[in-house]
């Protein structure tokens, strides 16, 4: 059952990434500044933020099978429309932003049922949880350099169709699947879980914010959709290259040196001249990115009582994806008045500066 759920979530987030990387470029080429593609990621990510938990309480006294399915079929659905909108030229800002709004609305619906199925179909949490961090990190770099290399060939029309035929399988696989019944939800106590979730939530608001950051990197060195695709799949090949490093025991980062070395890449990367190098810092930011996020989502999923995993899991889906905007309104801020550079190094430096409080935190309770 896990191993069709890869495939599936593999499958259409491959699509999805392709699609990022298009509307991302599309947008840019439309005009306007900085805030206009921070506008639109609010506009896709609020509704996550907002509803993921509510959602995930709801949904954790309901048979999700069919919800899942359901939910898969309305992303296809939207697939389709945008890929129509590209063809019959209707691609204006209005359109997107609310299209944008309408597609995290049903992946506000969708996404805890996934961070939840680790621990609901596979044996071992923490390898399938490992597995579905890893898929996700590989499709978030091959769709967008797949996309990237469409775009630049054929405009935003090429992605968009491979979104929505990427859904086909995904549909299909998914309904052979079966999700164990749980006991009737329970609510989730939110504040048992704030500790864990705000540091989640400093770390995903701090990170590079691939949608605004690598969008502006690749347009400042002159470079197109293709160079955008090539840094979103070095971000995917650091992730996967961390996960069969740790799977084959012969390298583990502490997790000591996990956030303060996010904070030095984000440094690295306005210091290093050139995006050849800057290729390099975002390979080894994908390795701790994945080591990260997969830890996390582990110990969340682990800890949480069957009755309440899927509102859990929605609280992590809120914290992640909530981080995203409101890291991309701070990046846009700061590089619209002092620059690139002065973004990257106050964002490096809040990661190291949140490193250092933590150990002198546990140097006090120690």
């Amino acid at each position: 059952m896990f191993t069709l759920l890869l495939i599936a979530q593999g499958c259409s987030l491959l699509g999805g990434y392709a699609q990022t990387l298009a509307l991302s470029w599309t947008l840019a080429g439309l005009g306007g500044s900085l805030y206009r593609l921070s506008a639109y990621m609010i506009a896709c990510y609020l509704p996550v933020a907002l509803l993921s938990y509510p959602f995930g309480r709801w949904l954790d006294r309901r048979r999700q099978k069919g919800w899942l399915v359901g939910s898969e079929i309305l992303l296809a659905g939207l697939a389709f429309l945008l890929w129509q909108a590209a063809a019959r030229d209707w691609l204006t800002y209005p359109f997107l932003l609310v299209f944008g709004a309408v597609w995290g609305l049903v992946r506000a619906f969708q996404t805890p049922i996934y961070q939840s199925l680790p621990r609901r179909l596979s044996g071992d949490l923490s390898k399938g949880t490992a597995l579905l961090t890893v898929v996700t990190c590989v499709a978030r770099g091959l769709g967008p350099a797949v996309g990237g290399l469409l775009y630049e060939k054929a405009g935003a029309e090429l992605p968009f169709l491979l979104n929505f035929c990427s859904f086909i399988p995904s549909v299909i696989l998914l309904c052979f699947i079966r999700i164990p019944e749980t006991p009737p939800g329970r609510a989730a106590e939110v504040r048992r879980w704030l500790p864990r979730l705000g540091r989640i939530f400093l770390v995903s608001f701090l990170g590079v914010n691939y949608n605004v950051t690598f969008v502006s990197l690749a347009r400042e060195a002159g470079l197109g959709s293709a160079s955008y695709g090539v840094a979103l799949g070095l971000l995917g090949a650091g992730a996967l290259l961390g996960f069969l490093a740790e799977r084959n025991g012969r390298f583990r980062i502490p997790e000591a040196l996990v956030v303060p070395g996010m904070g030095l890449l984000n440094l690295a990367l306005a210091l290093i001249p050139g995006m050849g190098w800057r290729f390099c810092c975002i390979l080894l930011y994908g390795v701790l990115d994945y080591r990260f996020f997969s830890a996390a989502a582990c110990r969340l999923s682990g800890r949480a009582q069957p009755q309440e995993l899927t509102a859990v899991m929605g609280l992590y889906t809120v914290v992640t994806v909530g981080a995203m905007p409101a890291g991309a309104l701070l990046w846009s801020f700061v590089a619209g008045q002092l620059g690139l550079t002065a973004a990257l190094w106050i964002l490096g430096g809040g990661l190291l500066l949140m490193s250092a409080a933590e150990k002198l935190a546990q140097q006090e309770r120690a």
